[in-house]
């Protein structure tokens, strides 16, 4: 377990992912699975289990229930990641994805999460304050459960941002407002998030790329836009890269986008051009569509997948 990790993730609503393979959904009749897979899951803690398979140290915290954390230790254990979870009342909820074979598509079911406590809320403040230090990445990812206000969230990325921390941020609504009000450093929204965001549609690939390079400009250095089977659209203060969609035969979808997150921050990481760190992001996207256990193979196959990423130069970026 590492002492000394220089990404921290926070995930205030994790979940045990439960990936069910159907060779056919069909709507109110019985399905019977093929296969399923559980596993810990939840945004910032497959940021910190992709991360550690790649060699950088992470801390995970956020809120876990006491009830249920046995795959969650199991991972950190076996991943080397430092778990700095606050431990509340209550199972920490269950995420069920169905994998239809037929059409290759997923459905998501996403339970409640627990509830934290003023003292649950105060504890994690703590922890973060006592990570805080100049340049040190904090990862947000995933939805605030119930318990926790937009109010709360802007105060910790007002907390961090004063400390000289480096801030990403995956969330969706109210919660990625506040993110770009406060200044964070990354976000990485999908279409239709952004679109909620902006308060209107992104009918083509112009108004996205506009949209993204207009955000980067003014408020977020870091912008990456996934454009689901069209690519991902990476805007940096360094250029701009539409990536096509890599040649994955997907199994599942299920953790694409941390991955993709997952992989940027590696390559901010580690020093990285702006290029490298868009193609590595694809990478790891790519390594984890293609199976149901979220994992990275060796560095040797990286780096030959890194070099069949495709990047265009997107005008005006």
């Amino acid at each position: 377990m590492t002492e000394f990790p220089d990404i921290v993730t926070v995930t205030f609503n994790p979940a045990l992912d439960e990936t069910v393979f159907l060779e056919r959904l069909v709507s109110g009749e019985v399905n019977r699975a093929e296969k399923h897979h559980r596993q810990a899951g939840g945004k910032g803690v497959n940021v910190s289990s992709l991360l550690g398979d790649y060699g950088i140290p992470t801390a995970a915290t956020g809120f876990l229930g006491k009830d249920n954390p046995r795959l969650f230790v199991e991972l950190f254990q076996r991943k080397g990641i430092r778990d700095e979870f606050v431990r509340i009342p209550g199972e920490t909820r269950t995420g069920i994805k169905i994998v239809d074979r037929s059409n290759s598509e997923t459905t998501d079911i996403n339970l409640p999460g627990i509830q934290p406590d003023t003292e649950a809320l105060r504890m994690l403040m703590d922890i973060l304050r006592r990570f805080a230090v100049p340049r040190r990445w904090f990862v947000f990812g995933g939805t605030l459960p119930a318990g926790i206000a937009t109010s709360y969230f802007g105060e910790v990325l007002k907390m961090l941002k004063t400390a000289g921390a480096q801030i990403a941020v995956d969330t969706s609504g109210a919660a990625l407002q506040v993110a770009i009000n406060s200044d964070v450093d990354v976000i990485k929204p999908n279409v239709h998030e952004l679109e909620e965001i902006l308060g209107h549609g992104l009918p083509d690939a112009a108004a996205r790329k506009a949209a993204a390079l207009h955000l980067q400009r003014g408020q977020v250095p870091h912008v990456i836009l996934s454009l689901g089977a069209e690519g991902v659209l990476f805007a940096t203060p360094d250029g701009a890269f539409m990536a096509e969609a890599p040649p994955a035969e997907v199994i599942s979808t299920v953790g694409a986008g941390d991955s993709l997150l997952a992989g940027y921050l590696a390559g901010l990481a580690t020093g990285m051009n702006a290029m490298e760190r868009a193609k590595l992001a694809c990478v790891f996207a790519w390594c984890v569509l293609e199976k149901v256990e979220r994992g990275l193979p060796g560095r040797d196959v990286l780096l030959e997948r890194m070099g069949r990423i495709i990047l265009h130069p997107v005008e005006g970026g």
